[in-house]
């Protein structure tokens, strides 16, 4: 290829221009010896030989026409190779230039966070030869471009300010879901924050970040780090999705599969670093990340299957997650044609998956507000008649007995009791007495005013205070009540038996506390029992009129 032409273009992808040989097992080739050696064409745009796989090396023959030398930049578009040589060989055969890197190398020469590792190959005029030997135990994925510095440059830039964006928005949904636990103590959001800084940490590692800026002088760390933050990274979403799916109160078999499946992925690596099975732990590790999202996604089903509409958000955001992980891992193991969106389908997969489970985990908080909201009106509500119950009763007439008093207001009490309840329940069933306190809550709801406080006091009991009711007019009210009551003659097991009611009545005048009110209308009331049943006490002085 001509150098001249190709330097002012876009950079060159060098996998099908280059020869490729690959070493024998255990015959390692010194660069005189590759030479020498039988290489065959490159089939590929993006050459790729799997995991565990041997030794290459690869040859290119530059032709540069022009009158001075060209300087040009190598891209090999990975960062997890062990080991990396480059040579550049004049017209005449003679070594003009020689790098070793690779991240088993202090320092790793050529480094370039998510571009792999960049290196200067200058280019005398007429033929070159360009030697490259690669060997890595992780996957051996080799995106090979060729191009300019300021190519080089510009390409740095643009991936520079796209992980900006990606780490920025990452780390904002973690520090704001950290905060939010730090106020509500509530764990899913302290799952989630985790597995967010899992998600940074598993992509810093892989994309050569961690390498360039913090462990650096650690070709140790780097040799171990990728693979088990990929373990901790299923680890922790799933232990998400446990405590999000709340699988030990709906699925407590499926929480004790999950936990084992992270016990053993776990121990099966550190048993695997210990035995210097690194290839086995790669294995493990893809195959590991691999169960996750399919388990991710069959919580989601699971959740749907439980009646919660946050499972259609965390559904959906475990697809998206599989299918950016899934293209990300058959790209670099070489199971599926390398693309650069190929490559980076994990990162747009996280971005969705990220921003879907913020919308489910923002859904699952309301209805956990709304649940909670509903338990607290249910205990301050009657269940039978859904008429206020004796908290709750005595919770709003607090503050009306208190304006009363500071007013100089006028209050009343009405407090009723069913005639002969007993003999109902024991002629017709509990049922039927129910049905019968169901339909006097219903006259005593038609009856009563907007700032009225009804409530069933217990049994067979009803409590009305009238706040602005002397207490002519709240005697009016409780005859109105007693006779809509006899009127209504409830259908109790075929037949309509008359059901009445007594009623005690007393007006706020000198009484020290709502208590002592009370006590004075159950007097009353008690009265009104003993002179016969089915009546007011005081009796109303005229017939009641209109409320």
């Amino acid at each position: 290829m001509v150098l001249s032409e190709v330097a002012l273009q876009a950079p060159i992808t060098l996998g099908d221009r280059v020869e490729v040989f690959v070493e024998a097992p255990g015959q390692p080739l010194d660069l005189q010896q590759a030479r020498a050696a039988h290489f065959h064409p490159g089939t590929q745009p993006v050459l790729s030989f799997g995991l565990g796989a041997r030794p290459v090396w690869l040859r290119l023959r530059i032709d540069n026409p022009q009158p001075q030398a060209l300087n040009l930049h190598l891209q090999v578009g990975t960062t997890w190779l062990d080991r990396l040589e480059v040579y550049v060989l004049s017209p005449e055969g003679q070594t003009q230039y020689r790098a070793l890197t690779g991240d088993e190398q202090v320092p790793a020469q050529g480094l370039t966070p998510v571009q792999g590792f960049v290196l200067p190959v200058p280019i005398e005029v007429g033929r070159s030869e360009l030697y490259v030997r690669l060997a890595s135990n992780d996957p051996m994925l080799l995106p090979l471009t060729l191009m300019t510095a300021e190519q080089a440059h510009q390409i740095e830039r643009q991936l520079s300010y796209g992980y900006g964006f990606l780490y920025g928005f990452l780390l904002a949904l973690c520090a704001y879901n950290l905060m939010i636990y730090l106020g509500l103590r509530e764990r899913s959001y302290l799952f989630y924050g985790l597995y967010l800084l899992s998600i940074i940490g598993v992509n810093m590692a892989y994309t050569g970040h961690g390498y360039a800026w913090l462990w650096p002088d650690s070709p140790l760390i780097q040799r171990h780090i990728i693979l088990a933050l990929m373990v901790l990274f299923g680890c922790s979403g799933l232990l998400f999705a446990a405590r999000f799916l709340a699988l030990a109160e709906h699925a407590p078999r499926v929480l004790a599969t999950v936990r084992w499946f992270c016990a053993l992925g776990l121990s099966s690596l550190a048993l695997l670093y210990l035995a210097g099975q690194h290839v086995a732990a790669t294995y493990l590790a893809f195959a590991f990340v691999s169960v996750f999202t399919v388990l991710m996604v069959a919580l989601g089903v699971l959740t749907l299957r439980h009646g919660r509409l946050a499972g259609r958000y965390f559904l959906m955001a475990a697809l998206c997650g599989m299918v950016g992980t899934a293209i990300t891992a058959l790209s670099v193991c070489g199971l599926m044609p390398y693309r650069n969106w190929t490559f980076h389908a994990l990162e747009l997969g996280i971005v969705i998956e990220a921003t879907l489970l913020v919308l489910a985990l923002a859904h699952w908080v309301r209805e956990q507000q709304r649940a909670a909201l509903r338990a607290e009106q249910l205990s301050r509500l009657d269940p039978l008649t859904g008429l206020r119950n004796r908290r709750s009763f005595w919770e709003l007439a607090e503050s009306v007995w208190s304006t009363a008093l500071r007013n100089g207001r006028p209050l009343s009490l009405v407090m009723l009791d069913l005639d002969h309840f007993k003999q109902i329940n024991e002629h017709g069933g509990h049922q039927a007495g129910d049905q019968a306190l169901i339909q006097v809550a219903e006259v005593l709801t038609q009856e009563r005013r907007s700032g009225d406080v009804l409530a069933r006091w217990g049994g067979e009991e009803f409590m009305l205070l009238l706040p602005e009711t002397q207490l002519e007019q709240a005697c009016a009210l409780a005859e109105r009540i007693r006779l809509a009551i006899e009127a209504k003659r409830p259908l109790l097991n075929n037949v309509k038996p008359v059901v009445t009611c007594s009623l005690g009545v007393v007006e706020l005048h000198d009484h020290v506390s709502l208590e002592a009110l009370i006590h004075v209308a159950d007097e009353r009331l008690r009265q009104a029992k003993k002179l016969g049943r089915n009546r007011v006490e005081p009796p109303p002085k005229a017939q009641p009129s209109a409320w």
